[in-house]
């Protein structure tokens, strides 16, 4: 099936802002809660397969803080793995996202300290394997599968008049604040459960 073709039968629009995110039936959506320690906040994601071939999903998120909207995503595969290439692929939102939540807080940080910047620009890399049959030179079939992140690498193009040492600290900061960032880089607790029928097992 052709790009063209999946984009059809899916009539997609890559990212909508939709009204309002639909109701999850696992958990309950929280309202933020500021304390003395800080915001804590959640970003909700309902994502599902959409029938047919290929491997389009769809998705709906949204934060729970005011002022952030939900939006309904696509997301699909390239044609290797047996996608038809229609909208980024996972890896592609998460990597964007980090360097997006980056230069959200580059901006945050010059803005209070009232440096003179121009221009902020990030170019950035993450290294993934994966362990899978088809993915590796190993012969024969295997039922392994892994999938390991080996690391990101990032660099933040600056034109400013300001200081090495103002920059490097305005850097620092920003990736300390960073919450995409900082889930990759330091590990954080994860939970999966399995619903199978209406009953968790």
């Amino acid at each position: 099936m052709s790009a063209e073709t999946a984009a059809a039968q899916h009539d997609e629009t890559i990212v909508t802002k939709i009204d309002s995110l639909p109701a999850p039936t696992a958990f309950t959506l929280e309202p933020a809660k500021k304390s003395k320690e800080g915001l804590d906040l959640e970003v909700s994601v309902l994502a599902e397969l959409l029938p047919g071939p290929g491997l389009v999903k769809r998705g709906y998120v949204k934060p729970n803080i005011p002022g952030f909207g939900a939006f309904e995503l696509r997301c699909d595969e390239g044609t290797s793995i047996g996608g038809t290439d229609t909208a980024p692929a996972p890896l592609s939102y998460l990597a964007a996202g980090i360097a997006f939540c980056f230069l959200t807080h580059l901006k945050g940080y010059a803005e209070i300290e009232r440096l003179r910047i121009s221009s902020i620009r990030i170019e950035q890399r993450m290294k993934f394997q994966s362990r899978i049959p088809g993915m590796t030179t190993a012969k024969g079939a295997s039922r392994h599968m892994e999938g390991l992140s080996k690391g990101v690498e990032t660099f933040v193009h600056i034109e400013s008049d300001e200081t090495p040492e103002a920059i490097a600290q305005m850097v620092e900061t920003a990736e300390k604040a960073c919450m995409a960032a900082q889930t990759v880089v330091n590990a954080v607790p994860a939970a999966t459960h399995v619903i199978r029928n209406g009953r968790e097992i």
